[in-house]
């Protein structure tokens, strides 16, 4: 036997597994950073920027600066490269007073003063404007249609300045392919109509993770970037344990995908088979923060698995099932099929049934098992079978012993951030 540790909520959970039956650990690729200190990644980035000149180049004295920055469910080490930032646009004669940052928080819930303070550090927050992203009441300019049709609204905050900066990071994105890049306008700071009729495209195969060629959410994304066309662009690429691997900065474009090639490198891992099981950790605290965030990890975990075969996922979920408060739970008491899910969310979309879709999806492939803080009979109410962590072994065990003799099996110790790619090749995990 073999004993191996899943980070569970702010803590880790330890599983026993006969070690013939693992047929390999994916996770993260190793990616050996240009700089071994954050800083000099962040500096040098800046100051090498890819398809526009400098910061210092762009912007003037005199000049209104919106910054937009992440909110608090997209921990981006933004309290290392904002304090540099404003740093840059400091030297390049823009005043305190002329910067204002604005929290891209799509539809999430406003944050508090204080997870404000911790994503930007006290010193920035006390200094520059501040100002939340709200989806439903804010102020919104129009600023064009895309060619599917998609009315463009978003902040004026954004269309009043000046200049325009995105910041943020590149991962893995289960709609638009990858985050990061002109995902800080949409969702990050566009109207609510204007998020619901890009998302609501989820239901074409092509917008899925890791995938950009013919993704309608992407490209009406990208279009709806264009109308805007941001100034300038800052994104990191974290490894798997939350540091800077690397950073881009330069053209909206041109530098995300400069990105996204190195978000590749660390996230997509190939694999040579699938597996009867899966035991796949959303990565703790807090990419399990709640199931709308946890669905990350058993989404990217149904990559790996046969169809028919179970997938353990482990997520404490301390704050429920969606701590936005969007109806993700009356979806899955609605709708439990995939087709049921879909016809609704062609009808009218909404973002708890997007969360829904994304579950059911994986439940139409395998077996979903869910180890979790979330209460266990209300979850079975609503077609998610769950069972506490101090069931985990014994699940593990029961569900080793259905498969029958032998049965293949992977571990995901940060599903949330790994995506596996089914390939042949002796390199491949599993092969």
């Amino acid at each position: 036997m073999a004993k191996y540790q899943l980070q569970y909520g702010r803590g880790v959970a330890e599983v026993e597994i006969p070690w013939e039956e693992v047929i390999g650990v994916i996770e993260p690729n190793h990616y050996e950073p240009r700089f071994s200190d954050q800083e000099r990644i962040i500096r040098h980035a800046l100051a090498h920027p890819i398809g526009t000149p400098p910061l210092d180049q762009i912007v003037s004295p005199g000049e209104r600066v919106c910054v937009t920055v992440n909110d608090i469910t997209r921990l981006t080490k933004s309290e290392v490269f904002v304090p540099i930032i404003i740093e840059e646009l400091n030297r390049a004669g823009i005043p305190d007073k002329d910067i204002t940052i604005l929290f891209a928080n799509g539809l999430h819930k406003a944050m508090t003063e204080g997870e404000m303070q911790r994503i930007i550090g006290e010193e920035i927050y006390g200094r520059v404007n501040i100002v939340q992203h709200d989806g439903v009441n804010g102020d919104f300019t129009l600023v064009g249609t895309t060619s599917r049709g998609n009315k463009v609204y978003i902040n004026k905050v954004v269309t009043d300045a000046d200049r325009v900066i995105l910041t943020g990071g590149i991962i893995l994105h289960h709609l638009a392919g990858y985050g990061g890049g002109r995902k800080n306008i949409i969702p990050g700071v566009a109207h609510q109509e204007t998020i619901f009729f890009n998302h609501r495209m989820m239901v074409d195969p092509r917008a899925e993770a890791g995938n950009i060629e013919g993704n309608p959410i992407h490209e009406d994304v990208m279009e709806a970037c264009g109308l805007v066309e941001p100034d300038f662009l800052f994104n990191v690429i974290l490894d798997h344990q939350g540091e800077i691997a690397a950073a881009v900065a330069g053209h909206w474009r041109e530098a995300h995908a400069a990105g996204c090639a190195i978000a590749d490198e660390l996230y997509k891992v190939p694999i040579g088979k699938l597996a009867d099981i899966v035991i796949a950790s959303s990565g703790g605290y807090p990419k399990d923060i709640d199931l709308r965030q946890s669905k990350k990890g058993y989404y990217h975990a149904a990559r790996a698995v046969k169809p028919g075969g179970t997938i353990i996922a482990v997520a404490a979920c301390e704050e429920g099932i969606s701590r936005e408060g969007d109806p993700f739970a009356q979806w899955l008491q609605d709708y439990r099929t995939l087709a049921e899910v879909r016809e609704a969310m062609l009808q009218e979309f909404d973002i708890g049934g997007l969360n829904a879709y994304r579950t059911r999806e994986v439940q139409d492939r395998a077996r979903l098992i869910l180890i979790s803080e979330l209460d266990q009979k209300t979850m079975a109410d609503l077609g998610v079978e769950t069972y506490g962590i101090d069931r985990l072994q014994q699940v593990v065990d029961e569900v080793r012993a259905a498969a029958g003799a032998r049965p293949t099996i992977y571990l995901m110790p940060q599903a949330g951030l790994t995506l596996p790619s089914l390939v042949t090749g002796t390199r491949a995990c599993g092969a």
